[in-house]
Parts: C-alpha cells; structure tokens; sequence
C-alpha cells in the first residue's frame, strides 16, 4: 500500500515534538531578549545623562536601533505562534495517523485472508458439485450415502461460502472504516501543513504581500506534481515570478514546477549562496555546483543546509545550456533520460566526475541519433563504512527518489524512454524506490552496477509485501575484480534481523535480470559482427579494476593501480550501459563480446 482510496500518500509523517518544543523555546527567549534590549535603548533614549554632541549621537543612535528591533521583535513571535500551533497540530494529528497507520494495515491483512478464504471455500463448494455423489444425488438416482448425509454436507458447503463472504465483506468495511479515520487524522495534519505554509508568507508583511499567501497554500497542500503544475498553471505569469523570486528554496524543490522555474530558482540560491563564506564542506560543495553550471548542469532541485551533506540534483541535457535571460523548458525534444545514484560516502565533491559521465551519456545517445537528458541525482545522506549494511539511508533515500521520479515522469517527454542507474549503495536505494511503486515511477530501465545488493522487501510497514519491478527491465553487472560489492552484501545480510533488514540480493539474481560484462573486450567488429580470438577489430573495452565508478580504481577502499571504473567511459560497463539506453539490449553478456575468458591472455 503506497496510496490511500483518496490518493494521499500512506507514509509515515515525521516530525521531532522535541525539537519543535525547543523552537519555540528559543523563539520565545529570543523575543523576550530582544524587548529587553529596545527596553535598554529607550531608557538610553530618554534618560542618558549629558550633553553635547557625542551624548545626542548616542540617544538618536539608541533610539533607531530599539525601532529596528520593532518589527524583529514582532516577526519571532509570529514564528513562535506559527511553530506552536504547527507543532500542537502534528502532535495531535500526525501522531493520531501514525497510530491508525497499523490499524489499516492490519485491517488490509484481515481482508486479504478473507479474500483467500473464501476462495478455499468457493474451490471446496465446486469440489463437491463435480463429485460423483452430487451429480446422482441432484439428479435423483440412488447412491451408497443416504440422501439426509449428502444434504448436509450440501449445506455445509455452501453456508461455508456464505459464511466467508460475510467475513470479507465485514472485512472490507472494516478496511474502509480504518481508511477514513486515518484519512480524516492525515487531512488534519495536511490542512495544519498548509497553515502554516500560509502563515509563513504573512510573517513579514513588508517583505511578502499577503495576496500570495493562498497560493503557496494550494502549492505545499498539493498531492502530486500534477496537481502543483494545475496550481502553477492557474497563475499570472506575474504571480508566479513573484512566488519564485520571494521563496526560491520552496519552488527549487517542488515536483510540479516546470523545470526552468526551478532551475532559475536554484540558481538563484546557489548564486546568493556563494556570496557567504560558510566554511567547508559547505563552500567547496558551493563552489562545484558553480561550477559545474558554467559546464552545462542545470539545478532542478538543492538543499544546501539541511542535511549532513548538502544534496542536489544536477540536470545536463545534450544542446542546452542555462540562460538568465531565456525562460526555456530543457526537456523539450528529449526521447532519452537517465538518472545516475551514487553510493556509499558519493558526495557534491564528486560531482564533476559524474557530470562528465552525464556527458558522455548524452553524446553516446546523439551518436544514435537521439537528444539525452542525464541527471546526478545526489538527493541524499549516502552512508559511511559504518551504515552501509543497513536499509537506513535506503530507505531515507529512496523516499526521496520517490517523490523526485515521480516529478520527473511529469516533466519529461511522453515518448522518452527513462533508464535509472544505480551504483554500489546507490543500486540499493533506486531498486528500493522503484520496487515499492504501485507503478514504476516512469522507469523502462533499471541498471545496477557494483551493486551492494538490494533487498525484497518495499517501503511501508506490511510484513507481508514485496518489491514488484512490474514495467521496468532489470540489468546487472559486477565486475570480477569487485570484491567489495560481494563483501557488501554479505555485510548486510548479517543485518537482516533488523527493523529495516538487509540488501544481501544480487540484482542478477531477479527473475528477468539481464547481466552484463564488465570484464574487459570489444565491441563489435567494424563490420557490426560479433569479435572472436581470430578477428576483433573492435573497439578495446576496458576492465573495471576494483569498485569505483571513475578512475578511483577500488574506491572508496583504495586504488587498484590501474585506470577505469564502472561508468568511465571506454570501460565496457559504460559500453554496455550506453546501448542499454539507446537499445534496451547490452552491447556484451558473459560469454557473449568482450567474454574474458578468450580475450584476456
């Protein structure tokens, strides 16, 4: 269950009553410290003893100081009601959904095996119509049970039908009623959500005109990225560059917004960003964003500040490159996408690495004739050597992902074909995503290279339930050499006694998988044949050495002494990935091209 009968998402609402309740503790401190600061300069003002010009300098400077903290003073108290009654609210609503949460579950349970129950019954009750006692029975011939016997087991065939379905439909209604009341406790904290979204747009009533405060309570109150493109649609162009330019950090993230809005919002971030020295890691990661747009990546979504590590989503898209002056959608004429997930300790410090893979990706799908988008997507707190057997950051990630795929699915080209690529942890988390959908989020293809594994149970709190990759194609290679992929998942299968469980399955192994070479060959001979020990005249294929995608040989863990990496390009993974994308099908299958055991001599 990802979805409740009135489309809301049925996840679990975090939120820390702690960390609210300390909010607005120090907003309130904060507001009685700054009274007591104007009420030290107004006595400044008034009562300061002298005179002369240094003394009138000092009253009038006083006396301008306490009337600037004035509307300070009345905007941390606006927060601090905002805080409480957002955080009364989601205690209370939020809370209460959490709760009812096992009651649907449970409830959904209960109707499954009633469902199943009365299919036993039903197969019991045809059993005994096709059995030779009933059909001489109904048709009044003589048979070795007396008639009184076949009677009753008559009726107790069919009261057992009715029986079971008076327990599925009693079932269905209890399932019915545990939706309503955990949808009624979600719609009040949603309701509460958009308040406070509302209030915050009325804070500071100099800065923010009221008039905006309905729409950007529509847009955070919106359910889909359909509905947020409905919304924004509905707006005046002028109200939308308002809403855009006031709060850049809200439209920059929200799936729905076109593309180019949240583009130029993020730019705008990440350019007022920069002008602030924030220390490191912070400024680096500032810096290669910056960088990397003077390259051609595009920011449909960043967090700067919110997380352990700052977090984005880098679109590059063959042709197109940023323009302040130009509001132009960047996905139009697209027919390839591919998304590409890091694993553990993948960090914005390593963004150049992969913008230059995205690149390549894209010139590989216009040799094919075809116009790619590409995005490194680095939307979340990768794990260290500590975490990396756990479903934790999985999990966290690829609720995530969620959310930023479906988005994407609204943004891109109908007819585009879309391909998610995993690597090491980064396979755990888009298998995860990808498996828990009740659709496929708009994913054809699903790519695991160096996989740390990935596991068979989704996201959600079902005991019972299991990933579906329904819709979407499976491939998976590791190389030989990778010995920390294997070593992962035999990590976490140590692991799988915990609450989120392991990732101890090879991707290879799903039924329909199709694995790939990563060992090293050719592609296929000049004139498009297959390349043999007596003629390969090819292109030369490298080996993946060790782990890492680029030329960090085995990393993180260390350096194998010699080039290449899963997604560096003149490797036959990247080979392989880069068909798979234009074709569907891998350019070399173990024992197919490039198989290692005629060509490495």
């Amino acid at each position: 269950m990802t979805s409740s009968p009135r489309g809301y998402p049925f996840e679990v609402i975090a939120y820390d009553v702690g960390q609210m309740n300390t909010l607005h503790e120090r907003l309130t401190k904060a507001k009685e410290a700054a009274e007591q600061m104007q009420l030290v300069l107004n006595n400044l003002t008034g009562h300061l003893e002298g005179s002369g010009a240094a003394i009138d300098r000092v009253r009038s400077s006083a006396g301008d100081v306490a009337a600037a903290l004035e509307k300070p003073s009345d905007r941390i108290e606006r927060l601090s009601g905002i805080v409480l009654r957002y955080g009364t609210a989601v205690e209370a609503h939020g809370g209460k959904a959490n709760q009812l949460m096992a009651d649907v579950s449970a409830a959904q349970t209960a109707l499954s095996t009633a469902v199943a129950e009365v299919g036993t019954a039903e197969d019991e009750l045809g059993a005994w119509t096709r059995s030779d006692d009933y059909r001489a029975w109904s048709a009044g011939e003589e048979t070795e049970t007396s008639t009184s016997t076949l009677l009753s087991r008559d009726d107790r065939f069919r009261e057992a039908v009715t029986t079971a379905q008076g327990t599925r439909d009693r079932a269905a209604e209890d399932l019915a009623d545990a939706w309503t009341a955990w949808e009624r406790e979600f719609e009040a904290w949603d309701d509460a959500y958009a308040r406070a979204v509302a209030s915050l747009a009325r804070v500071d009533s100099g800065y923010i005109s009221t008039a905006d405060a309905p729409s950007l309570a529509a847009l955070a109150d919106a359910d889909s990225p359909e509905e947020v493109a409905a919304i924004w649609d509905s707006m005046s162009e002028a109200e939308r560059a308002r809403i855009a330019a006031s709060y850049p950090e809200f439209i920059g993230n929200l799936e729905g917004i076109p593309y180019e809005y949240r583009i130029a919002a993020n730019v705008a971030v990440l350019e007022e960003a920069s002008k602030t020295s924030w220390g490191e890691p912070r400024d680096g990661e500032i810096a290669k964003l910056l960088t990397e747009l003077r390259r051609g990546g595009l920011p449909v979504s960043m967090n700067l500040f919110d997380k352990n590590q700052a977090t984005a989503a880098m679109l590059y898209v063959d042709g197109f490159k940023y323009d302040p002056a130009q509001m132009m959608d960047p996905m139009v004429g697209v027919t390839n996408v591919t998304v590409l997930l890091g694993g553990m300790l993948t960090e914005l410090s390593h963004l150049g690495d992969w913008g230059e893979t995205a690149s390549n990706l894209n010139k590989g799908v216009a040799r094919e004739g075809g116009r790619g988008a590409t995005i490194v997507w680095f939307g979340y707190d990768t794990p260290n050597y500590g975490t990396v057997g756990l479903m934790d950051q999985a999990i966290t990630g690829a609720e995530s992902l969620t959310t930023f795929l479906r988005g994407l699915d609204h943004a891109a080209p109908r007819d585009a074909v879309t391909t998610v690529v995993g690597h090491s942890y980064g396979s755990t988390t888009a298998f995860l995503a990808v498996g828990s959908a009740v659709d496929n989020l708009g994913v054809d293809n699903l790519i695991a290279v160096g996989s740390a594994g990935v596991t068979d149970r989704p996201l959600g709190d079902d005991p019972d339930a299991h990933v579906d990759y329904s819709g979407t194609n499976i491939y998976a290679s590791t190389s030989p050499e990778d010995m920390w992929a294997k070593k992962g998942r035999w990590i976490s299968d140590a692991a799988d006694a915990l609450p989120g469980g392991s990732h101890a399955i090879d991707p290879g192994s799903i039924d329909g998988a199709v694995s790939f070479d990563s060992n090293g060959g050719y592609g296929p001979n000049l004139d498009g044949s297959e390349p043999t020990p007596e003629h390969h005249d090819g292109t030369p294929l490298l080996q993946t050495p060790g782990h890492g995608t680029h030329s960090e040989g085995d990393a993180p863990i260390g350096f194998t002494g010699f080039p290449g990496g899963y997604l560096e390009e003149g490797s036959e993974s990247f080979a392989n990935i880069v068909e798979i994308v234009n074709t569907g099908d891998p350019l070399t299958t173990p024992g197919g091209y490039g198989s290692d055991d005629w060509w490495l001599w």
